[in-house]
């Protein structure tokens, strides 16, 4: 079976995510943040899952509760499948030229090069960060340029759609110990 769902429900979000792992590309995505519907749709079409994603939040204080649940929630889904181990691409969009790299090792470590931080970026290092440490695994995000931030966080969440396209389409465990 490929399709998983999850339902985390906090003080802060009550979140409800359908995901179908060989898929499509298809979405149905409603946060009420609709810049991150825009956003996260990115991911969703690029790695080829189809997803229903539900999300009520406290709006009222940010966005930020949402985000990073969301994140942990995809963390849990994608945990759930056979994936290969390791998945490097490069993407060149507009202004935007970044290298995104994966090993789905069980392991924790995160890192990025963004600089001249601002709410976005803060708020899409907070996903990638959520995301390794409930998908567990080592995540580098390297900018080589932008101009646009919009292109940029865009092009950021393309390229993980490619990443886990990549990493379902070899399901390849490469370990010397067997086990990860």
């Amino acid at each position: 079976m490929n399709i998983f769902q999850i339902r985390r429900k906090t003080l802060e979000t009550d979140i409800e995510i359908k995901l179908n792992f060989f898929g499509n590309g298809f979405f149905k995505i409603k946060t009420f943040v609709f810049y991150f519907d825009h956003i996260i749709s990115q991911f969703i079409n690029y790695s080829l899952f189809d997803c229903y994603l539900r999300c009520y939040s406290d709006l009222k204080i940010d966005s930020h509760h949402l985000i990073e649940d969301i994140a942990i929630c995809f963390g849990l889904l994608l945990k759930k499948k056979k994936l290969s181990r390791y998945s490097t691409n490069f993407i060149v969009m507009d202004d935007v030229f970044i290298l995104m790299s994966i090993d789905s090792c069980n392991r924790i470590f995160y890192y990025d090069n963004f600089l001249n931080l601002d709410y976005d970026l803060e708020i899409t290092r907070e996903f990638f960060s959520s995301f390794v440490k409930n998908f567990r695994c080592c995540l580098y995000i390297y900018c080589f340029n932008y101009i646009n931030k919009h292109h940029l966080i865009e092009s950021i969440f393309k390229l993980f759609g490619i990443i886990f396209q990549n990493l379902k389409e070899k399901n390849v465990l490469n370990s010397t110990k067997g086990i990860l």
